[in-house]
């Protein structure tokens, strides 16, 4: 076998084989001998039909499956002669057998392309240092105050701002029903899915009251249902309710766990600021870090490295609607627009992952097992479940070979965070 491979850019090359017309005689008649051995032809014991009838009968089917065999065969070994990393389905000419000649194709593939990442150390990036204030501690104690609210049925008064007011309504427009038989609870001052002036008609209603708003919806109004529609929307109040908040004391420290007194609890948020603080900063620098590798590493990216990147952006968006409770049955989804919308980011996303697996193979970082096994540990615990559960899940070699690129990559981000010029600022407000 020949083979000869040529370079059309940084990511395609194209591919040469030749199988001399001795080997493809031999696989032939191999293949003519397999044909008589286990296809019955009617008049003759199996394996004793003349050879040239078989030859005759199954000439066509036997030149395909040696053509295919030897196909599939000589391109994996010629992958491997000569290291080539393929990506996408080979584009093939040639490949046709006939008699006494030998056995030639063309396959056009893209590849990985060949990056020797440069500028990589030094590259400027601010740390951000963090600093928790008491006001930071009180805003987040509000916070959590606010999440623990309670809402009471208001008496004596009727509906004002920050009370929740739950209503029984239809909608009609122009003669014609548009809703009949809704509810809804809306907080006044709030966002507010009818618009301001529906809103300011409930100010001082009171359970049991029964009256009608009109309102007259400009023509780019979000809901579509009403824009550009004078809508009366008769209404019912259930029920107006007050909230309120509870006393920040030790009774409602006991909501949290591990949590001593009040001091420990404003030092455990303190800590917790402090830790989120970190994260953010820690974000930026390896945006900073990105941005840094990629204006000083230019190089040609496969398409069919980005349209896979691309389709994975789709299927996870997708996967977040579903998980919102979206019907994706419902939803037109354009994937062709989608792709063309996801493609600029997809883009930079394989480039960044390639510069820091070059960056990776430069510096000679690598994976250990030991490290993926505390990486299972770790997702384990997280979950809250056991270790060998989590190891079956990435029993899966394409599962696992993402686990072991996801902590390289990590890295590498560390490695190149650590030969950064780190230049310290006072994180904003």
């Amino acid at each position: 076998m020949k083979t000869n491979v040529e370079t059309i850019s940084g990511v395609e090359k194209r591919l040469t084989v030749e199988v001399p017309a001795d080997e493809v005689a031999r696989r032939i008649d191999e293949e003519y001998a397999e044909v008589r051995k286990r296809v019955p032809i009617r008049g003759f014991r199996k394996g004793k039909a003349p050879m040239s009838m078989v030859k005759r009968l199954f000439k066509d089917h036997v030149e395909s499956d040696v053509a295919e065999h030897l196909m599939k065969e000589t391109f994996s070994e010629a992958v491997k002669e000569n290291n080539l990393r393929v990506l996408s389905m080979p584009r093939i000419d040639g490949g046709k057998l006939k008699d006494g000649e030998g056995f030639a194709f063309t396959a056009t593939f893209e590849v990985l392309p060949e990056i020797t990442p440069s500028g990589y150390k030094g590259l400027p990036v601010v740390k951000e240092k963090v600093e928790v204030k008491e006001e930071q501690v009180d805003a987040a104690l509000s916070n959590l105050r606010e999440s623990f609210a309670n809402y009471h049925a208001v008496e004596g008064r009727g509906a004002a701002g920050g009370d929740l007011v739950e209503i029984g309504f239809s909608s009609v427009s122009g003669g014609e029903t548009i809703e009949s038989g809704e509810s809804s609870s809306l907080i006044l001052g709030g966002a507010n899915p009818f618009g301001k002036e529906f809103e300011e008609a409930l100010a001082g209603v009171k359970a049991g009251d029964r009256k009608t708003i009109e309102v007259d919806y400009p023509g780019d109004f979000p809901n579509k249902k009403y824009a550009g529609k004078k809508v009366s929307f008769p209404v019912t109040v259930n029920a107006v309710r007050e909230k309120r908040l509870p006393e920040v004391d030790e009774e409602f420290v006991k909501n949290f766990n591990d949590i001593k007194d009040m001091d420990d609890f404003r030092s455990k948020l303190r800590e917790r600021l402090a830790a989120e603080g970190e994260e953010r900063s820690r974000h930026r620098m390896e945006e900073e870090i990105r941005k840094g590798l990629l204006e000083k590493n230019a190089f040609e990216v496969p398409r069919s490295l980005v349209d896979r990147q691309a389709m994975n952006m789709i299927e996870d968006t997708a996967n977040r609607l579903a998980s919102q409770g979206v019907d994706l049955k419902k939803v037109n989804m354009d994937f062709d627009k989608m792709r063309e919308r996801f493609a600029p980011g997809a883009e930079r996303s394989v480039r960044v992952s390639l510069l820091l697996s070059a960056v990776a193979r430069q510096e000679g970082i690598e994976v250990s097992f030991p490290e993926i096994e505390a990486e299972m540990k770790e997702i384990a615990d997280g979950a809250r479940t056991s270790y060998e559960k989590v190891r079956e899940i990435y029993g899966d070699e394409e599962r696992m070979d993402a686990l072991r690129d996801r902590i390289l990559e990590r890295k590498v981000m560390a490695f190149l965070i650590g030969n950064a010029e780190v230049r310290e600022e006072v994180a904003a407000e």
